[in-house]
């Protein structure tokens, strides 16, 4: 009896052996007929919310915020994947080495024609009064420094004048004392706005003058005219602005993942369509601190002369920009990276063998990407196909439910 019971145990063993190995050949005979394989092995697990990622735990508990059910989430890991030959041919995929290069920093944009902030001038009075002849008619009229642009009658400038003259024939009698008393009616007829010449003028004739003048500062065009003959003036109002095109500003749009390459003074050109053949060669003038709230592009201003008038304000041109070389640095194709939050991303090849490593990178030039680190020189990047296997990974990464919850 004893002997029967031995033998039935060991026939089971038997069956029970068998049975697993067939399993076990079943399971590997469909791992090797599986066109990509995931050799990543399994890693500790945390529990976390599924509505607040941040929130994890080492065992079964539920979430403080929303009172979710946490589940079951591996712990982050790399893609690692098998794939034949002639699937990667199928899937399209393409790769290249990462190598140094000399990457030359261009950039190629549009800039708009502006006038020159610096060279604009507003006419003001600083005496209320009123437009007795103006001379300067309509917009875009040129003027010349020196010009007359309107005349006036201000009541405080002709009672100033007569203190002047007061002042200017005691001025023999008092000695010290009157010359003071002349220089400070000189101050104040100045500080009323009437010009030097005029002044010159009131001391030679001895005589007030009922109009006083207003005279150009600058060269320039009319860019604003907010008078009129007959008009009531006053120190507040912006009468006529005359502005210098002798030199204008182009304001450029530069990319915002290129802004890191500008520097003041690097060298641009600038066409221009009346000459065609040639291009004007300039600077960088200035870069603002700001970035474009719609385009996302940083602002940098160029000057140019335009003595010529060749130059309109609001004209649209081509303007390149050139930083200079930046040589034997590791890069590789722009299309190989993949970008995201997180950061910047690439699937290195290794024979059969892929994986995703997270990569710093510099600048972009000529359709590659300069890599600050995470990529060793000769290692080989997917440039075609990447996205494959890229959504691979980020399958393996998802959390694994074992309850259904309820928010």
């Amino acid at each position: 009896m004893r002997l029967y019971s031995i033998a039935i145990l060991l026939l089971a063993s038997i069956f029970i052996l068998s049975a697993h190995g067939k399993s076990v050949h079943n399971h590997n005979h469909a791992v090797e007929n599986s066109p990509i394989k995931n050799n990543t092995a399994p890693k500790a697990q945390l529990y976390v919310c599924p509505m607040h990622p941040h929130i994890q735990d080492e065992i079964p508990s539920s979430c403080p915020i929303c009172g979710m059910d946490l589940v079951i989430q591996r712990t982050k890991k790399s893609l690692d994947v098998e794939i034949s030959g002639h699937i990667q041919q199928a899937l399209a995929i393409r790769s290249e080495h990462a190598v140094p290069r000399t990457l030359w920093r261009f950039i190629e944009t549009f800039a708009q024609v502006q006038y020159a902030e610096d060279a604009i001038y507003h006419s003001h009075i600083r005496a209320n009064g009123w437009i007795e002849q103006l001379y300067v008619r309509s917009l875009g009229q040129r003027v010349k420094a020196g010009d007359i642009l309107f005349s006036y009658y201000a009541p405080d400038l002709l009672v100033a004048q007569d203190d002047y003259l007061q002042a200017l024939s005691v001025s023999k009698q008092q000695g010290e004392r009157g010359v003071n008393l002349l220089t400070r009616a000189e101050n104040r007829l100045r500080l009323l706005g009437m010009h030097q010449h005029d002044i010159e003028t009131l001391k030679q004739q001895k005589k007030s003058q009922y109009l006083i003048h207003a005279y150009a500062h600058q060269d320039g065009v009319v860019t604003m005219l907010n008078v009129r003959d007959g008009m009531y003036i006053q120190p507040n109002d912006s009468l006529i602005e005359i502005t210098n095109l002798d030199n204008v500003w182009l304001i450029a749009d530069v990319p915002e993942y290129q802004q890191s390459w500008l520097k003041v003074n690097m060298s641009a050109e600038v066409d221009i369509p009346s000459h065609q053949l040639t291009a004007l060669e300039t600077k960088v003038d200035y870069i603002y601190p700001a970035l474009d709230t719609k385009s996302r592009s940083a602002k940098v201003r160029l000057k140019l002369e335009n003595k010529e008038g060749l130059l309109k304000p609001n004209m649209l041109l081509s303007v390149r920009l050139y930083g200079g070389p930046v040589r034997n640095v590791l890069s590789i194709s722009r299309d190989a990276v993949l970008l995201s939050a997180s950061g910047s991303r690439v699937i290195v090849k290794n024979n059969e063998r892929f994986s995703v490593r997270h990569i710093s990178t510099g600048i972009s030039a000529q359709g590659y990407v300069e890599v600050l680190s995470g990529l060793h020189e000769s290692e080989e990047v997917v440039t075609s196909g990447q996205f494959l296997l890229d959504a691979e990974a980020s399958l393996n990464q998802l959390p694994t439910s074992t309850n259904d919850h309820k928010h």
